[in-house]
């Protein structure tokens, strides 16, 4: 597989988590690092996704199956490894589905589908996310409401959200958030990625009790 082409979503006013994000991406010769300025306004969601469609309407190379849609709070887990990262994303394109996420906050309702895939309903952290061309046009085509976050909106978009588990993507804390106000509280990310993690790890350890293959 070709290097992966990132693009990483960063606030001119915000140069610490453009720094981050260079140094976390740094080394990593799998991928093409783009840092995007993201588009500014006063409801941090809808820039967010208006940067989100200028990103697919403007920088995809055509011939690019997916990309990579990184948040600059986005921070590589122990069990990031890039021949795994590359097999999930070969498998979650046969499974179709329209993204594919590195780690989330919280989630709805999952069910194990492969060894190291969930399906999710609904969910929340778009840090590290794979989104496959099939998925464009349906992100072209939506306009966000004002009090949506992005990452409810894309669980209303499609059926088809996978998660990789263990997650290779968490987010890192920086005492404040352009997006979720309820970020800004210290520990409070590390707290709900953890607790998004130990509810997929009890659903493994379920399925392993019963025998479930996938």
């Amino acid at each position: 597989m070709k290097s992966i082409n990132v693009y990483v979503i960063n606030l001119k006013r915000r140069p610490e988590r453009k720094s981050h994000s260079i140094k976390e991406y740094l080394r990593k010769d799998e991928f093409n690092l783009f840092i995007v300025e993201a588009n500014e306004n006063r409801i941090g969601a809808v820039g967010l996704w208006s940067t989100i469609k200028y990103i697919i309407s403007e920088l995809v190379p055509i011939d690019d199956e997916f990309i990579i849609i990184s948040e600059d709070d986005h921070k590589f887990t122990e069990y990031y490894d890039k021949k795994m990262l590359f097999n999930l994303i070969d498998k979650a394109k046969e499974l179709d589905a329209d993204i594919l996420l590195g780690g989330v906050s919280w989630f709805n309702t999952a069910v194990q589908i492969s060894p190291q895939l969930f399906w999710a309903d609904k969910f929340n952290g778009l840090q590290f996310t794979v989104v496959y061309r099939k998925f464009f046009n349906t992100i072209l085509q939506t306009i966000l409401e004002v009090d949506d976050p992005c990452d409810y909106l894309i669980s209303e978009l499609t059926e088809n959200k996978l998660i990789i588990y263990p997650f290779v993507s968490t987010q890192k804390e920086f005492g404040y958030s352009d997006v979720t106000s309820k970020n800004s509280t210290k520990g409070y990310v590390e707290k709900i990625f953890n607790a998004s993690s130990e509810r997929l790890d009890c659903l493994v350890k379920i399925g392993s009790f019963y025998n479930m293959k996938y």
